[in-house]
């Protein structure tokens, strides 16, 4: 955006203001990134398998999802500032309990609280700073902003690396507390009271518990699925149900003067490949975040610090081309940018798919490399194509739909790579000791088969084998995860392919009357 001379210059109070919620969007980053190295120490610590404890990120993610529509509501009727703050306080909450846990119930609470808080405070939190710079300087504030983005995303997992190392897993969560007393002081003390609107809509409570619950419902079914089999009635009863309280949220929704997502948004072409395209991508992200870090530490036996640093190569890429993102937009459109960074996402995941039991680190970085500068490049020209597609009075509620679309994206690929990392590991375990003459007892199968999903393998889980067998077993438990691992990073480039054909199929680079906007301005 090309500042002009007569715009009237930030202020010194609203700087400390943008800095302030800046410094929110850089704990989003963090703690999205950084949770995923914390799975295996907390593991050493609770003695819990991946099953339960992959629901510490998939928790966050759905019940962020679930109320982040609803959350613009909150904004709406109590205002930005109040809503920030009340959100702010709800993740503070989380992150204490998370802290403090000493079961998986305890910790897996903490992460909901936290998502809730997140939803509450992220919804208000770009039109709280995107309303305080003059229209001239909105876009350079916004950049400002991704920058904290960007570095959130850059450093979490080396921060979190290096706290775990040095201190212990649990300050990762704790660290959230005193940065969220500064921001809340902050802002209490330079920001401006809330304006409220003369009329007020209504909070739909029973249409909130219907959507949040269907959703809830039918990921939990999912996660589901490993341990009461594909066809179990369980499984699809739960699942059923799930979906008969989504379809109860439409009827009821339908029935309401004011609609929680307008219907319109269905009907765009440019806003439905947009956000669709974000979810196939979403799905990719958080693949690649959790079963890479499993499989530098597990498989590569790499340090939590060292795995930390590894992933800068993606991390680093990905943030900070976000803040630089609107100049290849400005160049080329968004369609372009968003086919570019799609095909190359599956070039880095193509490459993902060959890796092996003892690769060479140039090649796990030049992959991770890839993978982040087309997850940056293709998340900045999305973002942009959504919000050029919808009229602006419709902006706020598309922006909350199009991020809820984006974290049922991140939890379903937490909850289904994992999954099929188990299935298809087990498979190919049980199947290599066979060929090499491995006659097991019904004990012995379900002993080395159940090691396949525990978050990290040691000899010690093998204790009916002999300690001749141990270290062949352990060979191919490795070579089992990562056989599992290659056939996620294979759907990944189906995955991004099908955003390319979204891409295709619906964005234009022609921009409606929409006037160019850095980011969602979402209530």
């Amino acid at each position: 955006m090309i500042v002009q001379s007569h715009s009237p210059p930030i202020s010194l109070r609203t700087w400390i203001v943008i800095l302030a919620v800046g410094v929110l969007i850089f704990i989003l980053n963090i703690d999205y990134t950084a949770v995923n190295l914390t799975l295996v120490p907390i593991s050493e610590e609770i003695h819990v398998d991946l099953n339960n404890l992959q629901w510490l990120l998939s928790a966050y993610v759905l019940v962020w999802a679930a109320f982040v529509v609803p959350a613009g509501r909150l904004a709406d009727l109590y205002g930005k500032r109040n809503a920030l703050i009340g959100g702010l306080l709800i993740f503070m909450v989380g992150s204490c309990l998370a802290g403090i846990g000493q079961s998986i119930e305890i910790l897996i609470l903490g992460r909901v609280l936290q998502g809730i808080g997140a939803a509450v405070f992220s919804a208000p939190a770009w039109a709280f700073i995107f309303t305080s710079a003059s229209p001239e300087r909105q876009g350079f504030v916004m950049g400002v902003l991704l920058s904290f983005g960007g570095f959130g995303l850059a450093t979490g997992p080396t921060l979190a690396g290096f706290i775990i190392e040095a201190v212990s897993w649990r300050w990762i969560f704790y660290i959230n507390i005193p940065l969220g007393v500064l921001v809340i002081a902050t802002l209490l003390v330079f920001s401006d009271k809330d304006v409220f609107a003369q009329v007020k809509q209504k909070i739909d409570v029973l249409g909130i518990l219907l959507l949040s619950s269907g959703l809830c419902i039918c990921v939990y079914a999912l996660n589901q699925m490993e341990v009461w089999g594909a066809t179990s009635p369980k499984l699809l009863g739960t699942a059923a149900f799930g979906v008969c309280l989504l379809g109860a949220y439409y009827f009821w929704d339908r029935l309401q003067e004011f609609r929680m997502v307008p219907p319109q948004l269905f009907r765009n072409k440019a806003y439905m490949a947009a956000t669709f395209g974000e979810f196939f991508m979403a799905i990719n992200f958080s693949m690649v975040l959790v079963l890479m870090g499993l499989y530098l530490q597990n498989t590569l036996h790499y340090s939590t610090y060292e795995a930390g640093l590894i992933f800068i190569s993606m991390t680093i890429s990905m943030g900070f081309l976000s803040p630089i993102g609107g100049k290849l937009i400005d160049a080329f459109g968004v369609r372009r940018p968003m086919i570019f960074g799609a095909l190359l996402t599956a070039c880095g995941l193509g490459m993902m798919t060959f890796l092996n039991t003892d690769p060479t680190l140039g090649y796990v970085i030049s992959s991770l490399f890839l993978v982040g500068t087309g997850l940056g490049t293709y998340f900045t020209a999305t973002s942009t194509a959504m919000m050029r597609s919808v009229p602006q009075e419709d902006l706020n509620v598309a922006s909350g739909v199009f991020m809820m679309v984006m974290m049922v994206g991140n939890t379903l690929s937490i909850i289904l790579s994992t999954s099929f990392v188990v299935i298809f590991g087990r498979n190919f375990l049980l199947k290599v000791t066979q060929e090499n003459g491995f006659h097991l007892s019904s004990w012995q199968q379900k002993q080395l088969t159940d090691v396949i999903a525990k978050v990290e393998h040691s000899a010690a889980q093998l204790t009916t084998f002999s300690s001749e067998q141990v270290p062949f077993l352990l060979q191919w438990i490795d070579q089992a995860f990562v056989y599992g691992f290659s056939l996620n990073m294979m759907f990944g480039v189906l995955c991004a392919l099908i955003a390319v054909g979204l891409t295709i199929w619906g964005v234009r680079n022609k921009d409606k009357t929409q006037p160019k906007i850095a980011v969602p301005n979402c209530h």
